[in-house]
């Protein structure tokens, strides 16, 4: 069981920490635990039940309302709302919870609506690249367990993979662009909706994956003769690193245009190559295209 601080669950949750003690104070809406120095801390089942709180109180009931209501009546009442047409945040909370309780069917449930409601790429964009940002830095601080961050990403994966097979392909035009990263990690995520995005955009997209060296890409150019590389650049090559890989990789690959994304310089970047252009996420890549 894990156990939270109020500066964690204002975290996940998206409840400022002086609104989860009017809550308590006023309403009484959750009695949180406290250590013997006298802390306060909150379990699973606390963040969870705060969430739905959250949920109900953004769709207009008030508080004084939903104190009054069971614990049964409040996840009837999350249940029946979640299954109308829902906003970007609910979105994002319904996954949330449901990555808590690792529930295969809740997550891939919240999925299908988010992309059928919004379509896939805004999902992409608007819900599940935020989401995996904040799942992320909540995993770094100890918050969220890796094991549920990976969880959802697997079948947020599948999702994705779904929604690329779904493409017609024959619509794709003359302009080719390979994808690839050098290493593993969440980057692999987001060099899937690369694929999607730019799929949906008629580019021919030649996806390699991660774990991509110089000479192994060096190869698949030499095949495909693209128009555009296009890379992530891994958390453990930024600033000084990413300085020497960029430059060797433009030397390697000639006159084929390299996009690079991941790049946060903390001084003043190199005097980047001619063939190379730094762009900041996945919309200024769209935007380049």
């Amino acid at each position: 069981m894990a156990i939270y601080s109020i500066r964690d669950i204002a975290k996940i949750s998206g409840i400022k920490a002086h609104t989860i003690r009017i809550w308590e104070q006023r309403y009484a809406i959750i009695d949180p635990k406290r250590t013997a120095s006298n802390i306060r801390y909150y379990t699973d089942g606390d963040l969870k039940f705060l969430m739905n709180v959250a949920f109900l109180n953004r769709k207009g009931i008030r508080i004084s309302k939903i104190a009054k209501m069971s614990y049964k009546d409040i996840g009837i009442e999350v249940d029946r709302l979640s299954k109308t047409k829902a906003e970007t945040s609910d979105h994002f909370q319904n996954l949330a919870i449901a990555m808590l309780e690792m529930d295969e069917q809740k997550i891939s449930a919240e999925l299908n609506c988010c992309f059928e409601t919004m379509g896939a790429e805004q999902a992409i964009l608007k819900v599940l690249v935020p989401f995996l940002e904040k799942t992320s830095l909540l995993c770094l601080a100890g918050s969220v367990n890796n094991i549920q961050e990976q969880f959802a990403c697997c079948l947020i994966r599948r999702k994705v993979f779904d929604a690329i097979n779904e493409l017609n392909l024959s619509n794709l035009s003359g302009r080719k662009i390979i994808l690839y990263l050098s290493e593993t990690g969440q980057q692999e995520l987001y060099l899937l909706f690369a694929q999607y995005l730019l799929m949906k955009l008629n580019l021919q997209v030649v996806y390699l994956g991660s774990k991509v060296n110089i000479e192994e890409l060096k190869f698949v150019n030499s095949i495909h003769k693209a128009d555009y590389i296009y890379t992530i650049v891994a958390e453990q090559h930024k600033c000084f690193v990413a300085d020497n890989y960029i430059k060797e990789l433009s030397i390697a690959l000639g006159d084929t245009n390299i996009l690079v994304s991941g790049v946060k310089y903390t001084r003043e970047p190199i005097d980047l190559p001619p063939n190379v252009t730094i762009l900041e996420d996945l919309i200024e890549l769209l935007d380049f295209f």
